[in-house]
C-alpha cells in the first residue's frame, strides 16, 4: 500500500492506520526443554580451553549479567557441545531441523488453538531466524508437519538477529495490507525460531582464536 493512499496521517513517522482492522488472533510460545544457569559457560569454557584475558574477561561479563537461567535444548553434558571441535554447519543444521522445526510446530499449534482456525484458513507465513540458514528453509518442514497446504505463500527472514520477530510482524502487516487493498482475505502465521544454545562452542573457539570479547 502506498504512503500516499492512507489518510489522516499525523505524523511523517506514522506508517499505518489507526483503523487498518489488523488483528492478533492468537499467540503461542515454546521453548526448549532444559535451563542452564551461568555456571554452564564457565564449564564448558575450562574444559576446552586455555584461560586466556579474553576468556576471563568475557565469563566474568556472563557472571554478572543478572540472567539466572536459558533455555536450552540440552544440558552442559549434551554431546553436541562435548565434541573435540565446535559442530560444523551441517550438523548444527540437521540438529534445528529436529528441534527448531519441533519447537516452532508446538508454538505454531498453540496459536492457532488460541486463534480457533483451520490451518487450511491460512494463506501466508513468515518465518524468520538467525542461527540457521538452508534451503529448503525450516518453514517448509514446519509447513508439512502442521499439515498447511503446499501453496501458502512463504517468506523467511535470515539473519536478522533479535529484530526479526518485530521485521517479521512488520512484513505480515504489510501482506495483510496488501491483500486487503487487492480485496482478498489474508490470515498470515508468523514464527520466528532461534537456538542459541548449540552455537556456544563456535563462539568460545573465536573468543580463544582471536582473543577479542566479541560482547
Amino acid at each position: 500500500m502506498s504512503p500516499s493512499t492512507v489518510p489522516n496521517s499525523t505524523t511523517s513517522n506514522d506508517h499505518f492506520q489507526s483503523d487498518l482492522n489488523l488483528s492478533l488472533c492468537g499467540l503461542g510460545v515454546e521453548y526448549p526443554p532444559f535451563l542452564v544457569g551461568p555456571e554452564a559457560l564457565e564449564t564448558l569454557a575450562n574444559r576446552f580451553y586455555p584461560p586466556s584475558t579474553a576468556l576471563k574477561k568475557v565469563l566474568s561479563i556472563n557472571r554478572y549479567t543478572g540472567i539466572e537461567t536459558r533455555a536450552a535444548i540440552g544440558d552442559v553434558d549434551h554431546p553436541i557441545v562435548n565434541q573435540p571441535n565446535a559442530p560444523s554447519i551441517k550438523i548444527l543444521n540437521d540438529l534445528f531441523r529436529v528441534d527448531g522445526v519441533r519447537l516452532s510446530v508446538n508454538a505454531c499449534k498453540k496459536a492457532l488453538q488460541e486463534w480457533g482456525g483451520s490451518v487450511d484458513d491460512i494463506t501466508h507465513i513468515v518465518s524468520t531466524t538467525c542461527t540457521n540458514s538452508a534451503n529448503p528453509g525450516f518453514d517448509h518442514y514446519v509447513v508439512k508437519e502442521l499439515g498447511i497446504r503446499s501453496s501458502v505463500e512463504k517468506i523467511l527472514l535470515h539473519g536478522i538477529g533479535c529484530s526479526g520477530g518485530m521485521a517479521a510482524m512488520r512484513a505480515a502487516a504489510h501482506i495483510a495490507l496488501g491483500s486487503s487493498y487487492q480485496q482478498k482475505p489474508a490470515r498470515v502465521l508468523v514464527l520466528a525460531c532461534e537456538i542459541s544454545s548449540v552455537l556456544v562452542r563456535s563462539e568460545l573457539d573465536s573468543i580463544n582464536e582471536e582473543q577479542q570479547t566479541r560482547v
